[in-house]
């Protein structure tokens, strides 16, 4: 039965069919398609069968007719014969059989060798022998093909290792396994022993034959009482094969193939037979094919236009997601107004990964029903990772990334007091046992301690965090995971280092699957895809225990009695799930078909749209993804026989992409629409396929533009009308351009909008997403009721809060008022070396005041050892466990440790040339429930609430003088930091100023000498280092000067004669120069700062403005904070620093300058005189 693409084979074969049924009632038929489209085939045929034959209710029976592919053609005749009833093996299992195969024989081959493990290998390796077996080439041929060339060469050294596995592979086959493509040999076997000269077989749809299909259809040839075969092939001459350019090469081939065989067995050939056009074929796709099949013979023709404009179409899309979309609308519509089924459409594209993530979305969005034929592989389902993941614990002993896999999977899930946890408390409890591993740095063998994890805070900033009841809470889950790993896991590891046999390492996995009610959640997870009507993916959780199943039992087939390992066991699982796809069924009759255009189709579509239509697909790019590749395929082509045969080379392949592409333009009856996306994310510049360039020069098709986003006309409305949801979509995006151009709605777009807002399913959404068109990106201000439940009328704080009040007041009601945090993870922080640091240093003070001594007096040697025995203390904490986590963090350890007590012979250096004496360190002032410590500083604000300040202070120093006392500050930094004016007076540099007035209002119960006045002698930082000395400075002033320089502290002094005179007793006598310990220096003149740029020294009249302004600053914040303010005005100093740089809430604040309403605070960088002025005169920051 001969016909071009654009007659209709199977309604001629189906109609002999009929006709022979008339002539001969008993005989059986059978009608022959690709597995593929079998079950459309079957439903197709039927109906055109029962077409007259219909009963009263409507229905049809039929015993003798089948619609059968070859492998269910096999399972027909043979299923009752012994050969049916030899344990077959899946594509797993023979994955698993090869994986155990090359194991075994790994000393023999040469190119294969450790390849096993690589992803693919195993899979290619199955395929190239499956190749071989249909290829009709033994394991002899090919050890005599592979003694034709030296092993040295490549395809030697392939051919030598195929031979060694190809044996092995069918002497463990040989009578103990068979797989599918022995049953097609066995069949061709069967049908000549037992005749079939009442059978008559009819085929369809193929056009070429494997050698094991070639000698199967030969069986039926010499067998049955007749054999016809639909080709499509627009003449047949079996005397001369049409030439290899021409478009019917391949089907030009198999006709002469199945012609001479015919003959060579002496089977009478019957006339050839035409197919009949199919019924209302548009005329303008016969032009279509005409013209295809003139360029492939290389006759020119003259362009031509088509009847109906519409038949053939050009889109183009700026991407692949608006391509889609188009596509989705014009379904719709037709649908809806124009009387097609869903089951009239068809959409074919070279390739279907490349949609993979666009088309479901989409989709199911316009509610559209659809098949996507695009195979999907098990290898991603959570019992595979469940698997993968629990062997990854035994072999890395409960390491961090293999334990969250096999928790996340969400199939082994605890019971709390017998009931299984519910599954969004067990997520939660993951989160947290996930984010306290992160933490601690939990892994080995701290899952399996006696002990219970406890859950606890450490907050650098502040020192008065308790752990709290949730804390408590938090650990109470934390622990219900911890103890459930702590009691499934280790004895299942146990029982499997025991095992001695694969049958027994096998029974253990399935016992604890079994057990801990994995197959339980399986069938929940199927029940609930089907309870919201998601058909395909309720049978995935079945589909993949079966095939885990059906792997078990191969492996206890094929290496049960061998010894049990259990590496090589999840490596065998893994290489049988590496093969394994779920199979699929269409859901309904009435669904649009979704497919790849290099896959046989049915030609019964009224519309096929050709997506994706670019010169990467079309035609395809074929590349060589076999073991044997062109050039060895070339080099074995002469040792084959006729009858032997291995698949395509990369040439033949890309030789029959016009055919492939004649096949699935010349499917519908209706329309054949072309798109393709000119761009998209990672495909820069696609262009259209240069066969639909063809097309379209040839009948002057213009190309039309898929429209990205609606226009404000009246026909853009209609061209995004399409589900309730989709058409809102379009809506919101039609009226935010109205919105920006200050233009009126067109009326179709109005209408739309009236429709949608009073739809009572989509118009609550329809009035919310529209309010968007308004929305600003303001944080709202806080309610009273809000700021009361966040701050109650007293705000205990800190002056780094308020700083960062001032930074960003947003960042503020994030950060401290909701309390949002990122996730802790097991690191050395900044935080957390600083808090090393000032706790090394206040730790020794202590020490040294403990023994009764003054710190300038101790030795090195002395200090040394007290350090030493504080390190070892403060290591053993347990917010310093992980110094000891690792080899490279016990070398930071050691660095650290290095650098403190650099830091401490840098004081001591220091405390030999000052009078300024360390009195206190550590000192906390407003921590309430402290056991000691100092007052805060109240305030009171308006009605009746006030704000709390508290704080740490590193170090209070003292000297006494002849009339005064002073109290000074030291705080340690990690990094270098200098007093900015500017920064205070804008209220983003606090700290300093805050810890004075702290100083002041508590002089009384810090000083020593209650007789004396006590005066405040400033705040100065100290750089925690251990400085680079350059050996030119060395040598001009000494070590100690040059160490002393560099170790020089900076901040703001007091300028006081007396007390500048004793802070650094250099200048007792009447020296002159800068001080190597504080920022100043003494002149003829007196005191000043280093350089009249940066001024250091400040009169206690301009201390007190700046304390005041300081107060001014906290209580102004403070009542911000209580009237709700949540701006969202983060400060910036310049173009390259702003509030917004080292922020972890940016994601939150979705801060744009370019939007009107977001804007910074500008800090404009001031001078001490503009400051001075400005507190004097009373001005503000403003």
């Amino acid at each position: 039965m001969l016909g071009k693409a654009s007659t209709d084979h199977q309604a001629s074969l189906v109609g002999q069919l009929k006709e022979s049924q008339k002539m001969d009632p008993a005989g059986q038929f059978f009608y022959l398609v690709p597995n593929h489209i079998k079950f459309e085939a079957e439903v197709s045929i039927l109906e055109a069968l029962g077409q007259e034959k219909l009963t009263e209710q409507n229905l049809f029976a039929q015993s003798n007719v089948q619609v059968l592919s070859f492998t269910r053609l096999a399972w027909f005749f043979l299923k009752n014969t012994p050969y049916y009833q030899i344990p077959r093996l899946s594509q797993s299992g023979l994955n698993m059989l090869v994986y155990q195969l090359i194991s075994e024989h790994e000393d023999d081959l040469t190119i294969f060798r450790g390849e096993k493990t690589q992803t693919g290998f195993i899979s290619q390796l199955v395929s190239q022998l499956k190749e071989l077996k249909v290829g009709c080439v033994t394991v002899d041929d090919l050890t005599r093909i592979a003694g034709t060339f030296p092993t040295t060469g490549d395809l030697g050294a392939k051919l030598h290792d195929l031979q060694i596995i190809y044996r092995a592979f069918d002497a463990a086959m040989a009578n103990r396994y068979i797989e599918n493509n022995d049953l097609l040999a066995e069949l061709s076997r069967y049908f000549t022993e037992d005749g079939l000269r009442t059978s008559y077989f009819y085929i369809d749809h193929f056009s070429q034959f494997t050698a094991q299909e070639q000698e199967l259809v030969t069986a039926l040839i010499k067998g049955a009482k007749q054999v016809t075969i639909g080709l499509v092939l627009d003449q047949g001459n079996a005397n001369k094969v049409a030439e290899k350019t021409d478009l019917f090469y391949k089907s030009s081939r198999l006709y002469a193939d199945l012609v001479g065989k015919a003959r060579q067995v002496q089977i009478p050939v019957l006339t050839d037979s035409y197919a009949q056009p199919k019924e209302n074929q548009n005329p303008d796709l016969s032009l279509l094919e005409d013209f295809w099949i003139s360029s492939r013979r290389l006759v020119r023709t003259q362009s031509e236009s088509l009847v109906h404009s519409d038949s053939i179409q050009v889109f183009e899309a700026d991407s692949r997601y608006i391509e889609i979309r188009q596509v989705a609308t014009k379904i719709r519509q037709l649908v809806a107004t124009k009387g097609y089924r869903y089951r009239d459409f068809m959409i074919l594209t070279r390739h279907l990964d490349s949609y993979e993530t666009v088309i479901p979305p989409v989709f199911n969005e316009f509610q559209i029903p659809y098949f996507n034929d695009l195979q999907h592989a098990m290898a991603d389902h959570p019992l595979v990772e469940l698997l993968a993941a629990l062997f990854e614990v035994k072999a890395k002993h409960y390491q961090y990334g293999a334990m969250m896999r096999l928790l996340k999977t969400e199939l082994l899930i605890p019971q709390v007091d017998t009931v299984e946890m519910p599954i969004e408390r067990y997520r939660s409890a993951v989160d947290l046992t996930e984010n306290m591993v992160l933490k601690y740095g939990f892994s080995g063998s701290q899952w399996l301690r006696k002990d219970d994890w406890t859950f606890y805070r450490f907050d650098f900033t502040d020192a008065d965090e308790q752990q709290t009841d949730k804390d408590q809470a938090i650990t109470t889950q934390i622990n219900q995971i911890r103890h459930f790993v702590q009691v499934i896991l280790p004895p299942f590891f146990e029982q499997l280092d025991q095992a001695t046999t694969g049958e027994a390492g096998a029974k253990l996995v399935y016992q604890f699957l079994v057990e801990n009610g994995v197959t339980k959640r399986l069938l929940s997870w199927r029940d609930r895809y089907l309870a919201a009507g998601n058909i395909a993916r309720s049978e995935e959780p079945e589909q993949t225990w079966q095939t885990f199943v059906g792997m078990l039992d191969e492996y206890v087939e094929t290496l049960g009695k061998q010894t049990f390992n259990a590496d090589d066991f999840m490596a065998l699982i893994q290489a049988g799930f590496e093969g394994a796809s779920y199979s699929q069924v269409p859901s309904t009759l009435d669904q649009v078909v979704i497919s790849e255009s290099g896959m046989v189709q049915m030609n019964n579509r009224k519309i096929t749209f050709m997506i994706g239509s670019t010169d990467m697909v079309m035609p395809e790019q074929v590349s060589q993804t076999q073991l044997l590749t062109d050039d060895d395929r070339a080099q074995m082509a002469g040792e084959l026989t006729a009858e032997q045969y291995l698949s395509d080379s990369a040439i033949s392949q890309m030789a029959a992409e016009p055919f492939l592409n004649y096949l699935a333009f010349l499917g519908p009856r209706e329309q054949l629409i072309f798109s393709y996306p000119s761009g998209n994310d990672g495909e820069k510049n696609l262009n259209p396929s240069p066969y639909l360039m063809m097309i379209k020069e040839h009948f002057n098709l213009p190309t039309q533009q898929l429209a990205a986003n609606p226009e404000l006309t009246e026909q853009s409305a209609l061209d995004f009308v399409g589900t309730k949801r989709s058409t809102l979509s379009s809506l919101v995006v039609a009226s935010r351009l109205a919105k920006t151009r200050l233009s009126p709605m067109p009326n179709s777009w109005l209408y739309l909008l009236r429709q949608l807002m009073a739809d009572s399913e989509i118009g609550p959404l329809t009035k919310q997403l529209l309010g968007s068109l308004d929305y600003k990106n303001v944080p709202v201000k806080l309610t009273q009721e809000i700021i009361t439940d966040l701050y109650g009328t007293r705000l205990d704080t800190s002056i780094s809060k308020l700083e960062t009040f001032y930074r960003n007041p947003f960042e503020y009601f994030l950060q401290y008022g909701l309390k949002l945090k990122e996730r802790d993870v097991f690191e050395l922080s900044p935080a957390s070396t600083g808090e090393f640091f000032h706790m090394g240093l206040d730790e020794l003070m202590k020490a040294v005041a403990d023994n009764n001594q003054v710190y300038a007096n101790v030795t090195k040697e002395q200090l040394d050892d007290y350090l030493n025995a504080i390190l070892k203390d403060i290591r053993d904490l347990p917010q310093f466990q992980i110094l000891g986590s690792s080899s490279r963090m016990g070398y930071i350890a050691k660095q650290l440790s290095l650098l403190l007590k650099q830091v401490t012979h840098a004081m001591w250096q220091q405390g030999q040339q000052t009078k300024m004496k360390p009195l206190k360190t550590e000192v906390l002032f407003g921590h309430v429930g402290a056991e000691s410590g100092l007052k805060a500083l109240t305030y009171a604000l308006p009605k009746g609430r006030s704000v709390n300040v508290r704080g740490k202070i590193d170090r209070i120093d003292y000297m006494k003088g002849e009339s005064k006392q002073y109290l000074g500050i030291v705080d340690y930094k990690s990094g270098i930091r200098k007093f900015d004016f500017s920064d205070a007076y804008y209220g983003l540099s606090m700290q300093m100023l805050t810890y004075l007035q702290a100083l002041i209002e508590n002089a009384d119960a810090i000083a020593p000498d209650t007789g004396l006045e006590t005066a405040a002698a400033g705040a100065v930082y100290m750089h925690l280092q251990n400085p680079k000395l350059k050996m030119a400075d060395v040598q001009a002033k000494g070590f100690e000067k040059t160490l002393l320089k560099a170790n020089q502290m900076d901040g703001l002094l007091l300028e006081d004669n007396q007390l500048l005179g004793n802070l650094d007793t250099d200048f007792e006598d009447e020296s002159l120069g800068y001080s190597l310990i504080y920022p100043f220096r003494k002149t003829k003149k007196g005191f000043t700062s280093p350089s009249s740029l940066s001024k250091k020294l400040i009169t206690q009249t301009d201390l007190n403005l700046l304390l005041g302004h300081n107060k001014q600053l906290i209580t102004d914040a403070a009542t911000d904070i209580f009237s709700g303010s949540t701006n969202l005005s983060p400060a910036r100093w310049n173009a390259k620093k702003t509030a917004l740089q080292y922020s972890p809430y940016k994601s939150i604040f979705q801060f744009d300058a370019m939007l009107p309403e977001n804007n910074y605070h500008e800090i404009s960088k001031l001078s001490w005189e503009e400051i001075e002025r400005r507190l004097t005169d009373g001005e503000d920051d403003e």
